[in-house]
């Protein structure tokens, strides 16, 4: 194909042509075309084959350097409702950690090949062919001002760990945004030197993670010119309009920011003068309502400390932040084991990869923010201190652990046997449990019978022992 039908230097050329597929599949307009590669990449380098007409390269350039523009192709997955969001995060460049070394977020190979994207969102169904795959969303799209300083926050953090020579506990929960996530599998080959220290790591990719490509859905179907066959209700768009208005960012403006300030650093500031005060006394001082329920209270202190009157809070909901509420007794004891989502026995079976499955992507990949709450003795929900804030992710070192755990927990399912899930006392990390009221429900098994509904959990003592290293701090 020639690419006398756009203009290679252009931007708006090269999407105008891009969208030639909104809508469609590859089949559609090229019925000849047969698949270049099977893997992760095929539908891309089909894409930049035979719509593009150009050859596939592993240049550090931006695949349309004239212009500046890299073309990405990533996977939309349909959900109950009937609505689409992101599959999986989205992977960009491979990290050279050599190259990296010495970079400025300004000359990194992060922002050199990937200040603007072509993003090409096709649906996609198990089964089907790349080629027949259907185009629903194709857009440009470069990092917005208002999200570029926790891009930026992201890409120092990764960078700090390679200069430290510490790119082998790199993790996608160290940030909100922008991962490193490991491209390829691990060991053998894909271990990369170091600048320092000698030790060997597994080769990583800068990624945007999912919660953030899901902001860029929504955002994207408020422009009706960026997708096709979507299928939307009039109560899904209102849905998708409530939901943007509904919520509010922390950082109004940069100037918020102190002198080398980041993103998390700010919350923290934010909420230090309001430690060791009850919930009911920062109620009053802020003149605000605060949820006492377990459920909501953590929320609900954030926005009236950090001054979100939207039910949502941007930033949060873009990373795919986790709130964890703790509470901890008079003593500093702590009773109850921190609960996650219900383990879904018809797809844990399909999880081949663990940076793939779902308790990687809750446990591994996340950032969290737990909010840390003291009882007064005898005292009410509303009498309950603030006794501390802080950001987390699981340490490298553990999350060898908590993949043992997954593997252990996929395979007695894939045997059928759901008798013998790890129990607390068994690891020192995760445990397989039922929470209270779901004790008696069931739920469908691969094997075509029933099965009591059990959750993931992170052990009482494991949590207690987050909690007191940042007391000490």
């Amino acid at each position: 194909m020639s690419n006398a039908l756009y203009d290679k230097t252009s931007p708006i050329s090269i999407l105008t042509h891009a969208r030639r597929l909104l809508g469609k599949s590859l089949h559609a307009l090229y019925p000849s075309a047969t698949p270049l590669n099977t893997g992760k990449g095929g539908l891309g380098q089909c894409v930049e084959v035979y719509h593009f007409g150009y050859d596939i390269n592993g240049v550090s350039e931006a695949d349309f350097s004239e212009a500046g523009v890299e073309l990405k192709c990533t996977p939309l997955k349909t959900i109950k409702d009937g609505s689409m969001v992101s599959k999986e995060r989205l992977v960009l460049n491979i990290i050279n950690y050599l190259e990296e070394y010495g970079k400025s977020f300004e000359t990194s190979s992060f922002t050199h090949k990937n200040a603007l994207l072509l993003l090409m969102f096709y649906l996609h169904i198990a089964g089907v062919d790349n080629l027949d795959l259907i185009f629903k969303i194709i857009r440009l799209w470069r990092i917005p001002e208002e999200d570029l300083k926790i891009f930026m926050d992201d890409w120092n953090v990764i960078h700090n760990k390679i200069v430290r020579g510490l790119a082998h506990e790199l993790s996608e929960g160290d940030t909100l945004y922008l991962a490193a996530c490991i491209k390829g599998s691990k060991g053998g080959a894909n271990k990369k030197p170091q600048k320092i220290g000698g030790v060997l790591a597994d080769q990583r990719a800068y990624s945007i993670k999912s919660a953030y490509l899901n902001h860029i859905i929504v955002d994207s179907l408020s422009h009706p010119e960026m997708f096709d066959g979507v299928t939307m209700t009039a109560k899904q768009r209102r849905i998708i309009e409530q939901k943007k208005a509904e919520l509010g960012s922390i950082v109004k403006s940069v100037r918020d920011y102190k002198q080398g300030e980041t993103f998390e650093q700010l919350v923290e500031r934010r909420f230090r003068p309001y430690i060791g005060m009850s919930v009911s006394e920062i109620a009053k001082k802020l003149k605000a309502t605060i949820s006492t329920s377990h459920k909501a209270i953590s929320y609900s202190v954030c926005r009236a400390i950090l001054g979100v009157k939207e039910r949502g809070i941007a930033e949060f909901e873009k990373a795919g932040l986790q709130l964890k509420t703790i509470r901890l007794e008079q003593s500093g004891n702590l009773k109850e084991s921190m609960s996650f989502q219900t383990i879904k026995y018809k797809e844990i079976v399909n999880e081949d990869e663990w940076d793939e499955s779902d308790w990687y992507n809750t446990i591994a990949a996340r950032r969290f923010l737990f909010i840390v709450f003291r009882k007064k003795k005898g005292g009410s929900a509303d009498d309950s201190v603030l006794e501390r804030v802080f950001f987390w992710s699981m340490p490298h070192k553990d999350i060898e652990a908590a993949e043992a755990f997954w593997r252990d927990t996929r395979d007695k399912v894939r045997s059928g046997d759901y008798a013998h899930f790890i129990k607390s006392t068994e690891h020192s990390i995760c445990h397989v449990r039922p929470k209270a009221k779901n004790a008696a429900d069931t739920t469908d098994t691969p094997q075509g019978g029933k099965a009591k509904k059990l959750c993931y959990w992170l052990n009482r003592d494991y949590v207690l022992e987050i909690v007191k290293e940042h007391l000490q701090k």
